[in-house]
């Protein structure tokens, strides 16, 4: 049995055969009408922010494809953040937000020519930021609050199925990234082009766990 078959299998990642003939289906959908596709696979994992979902993620992470993408601004979504009492209240402070008129987290932007990054806030997540990381200075584009850099590029995971992704890394002190993120990794699958199904990892001592998921669209919504 593959890793990749053992993972699948493991009680833990539960995933139905639904789910499996979905994902089929988008991927063929795609290739006579991509645009359908997209809308289908976004409104997919919409579905799958609520919490009694989330056991379906691992597995659908895990039939996800090494991307090639994405370049440019993406629409992002958290999925749900848990491991830590902080993180699962952070989980909830985003969720609140996203309520309240869009306060929090946008999405991500790909320089895929240099391998560079970062990361984009609503305007009105201004005061929360500051009041959280005071001596963090965030960027303004369009309108938007820019910040928490990365460098990417295509590896394996560190983690089972050990899959090639695309690996989101914060680490470089040149960044000075605040708070945990030099200790977090970002890892991106693709479920169809241009629909990405991210997981967002933590490191202690020398190992690692996934701590979330988030969904990344290219192009973005509005564009």
């Amino acid at each position: 049995m593959s890793t990749q078959q053992a993972t699948l299998n493991h009680p833990l990642h539960t995933v139905t055969e639904d789910d499996i003939q979905r994902l089929d289906d988008l991927r063929t959908l795609f290739s006579s009408k991509p645009a359908q596709a997209r809308l289908a696979a976004w409104d997919w994992l919409q579905e799958l922010q609520p919490t009694g979902e989330h056991h379906r993620l691992p597995t659908l992470f895990a039939r996800g494809t090494a991307p090639e993408g994405p370049h440019g601004d993406c629409e992002g979504i958290v999925m749900n953040l848990y491991g830590s009492l902080w993180l699962t209240g952070l989980d909830r402070l985003v969720r609140l937000g996203q309520l309240l008129g869009g306060i929090g987290w946008a999405g991500k932007t790909f320089d895929d020519e240099n391998g560079t990054g970062y990361n984009r806030l609503t305007r009105s997540t201004r005061i929360p930021a500051f009041l959280t990381m005071p001596t963090y200075r965030f960027r303004r584009v369009k309108g938007e609050l820019i910040g928490f850099d990365f460098y990417h590029a295509l590896e394996p995971s560190p983690l089972p199925p050990h899959q090639e992704v695309r690996a989101i890394k914060y680490d470089a002190p040149a960044h000075n990234n605040p708070l945990v993120l030099p200790r977090t990794r970002d890892e991106l699958v693709q479920i169809i082009p241009g629909i990405y199904l991210g997981r967002a990892t933590l490191r202690s001592g020398n190992s690692w766990k996934v701590v979330g998921y988030f969904g990344l669209r290219a192009p973005r919504g509005d564009q």
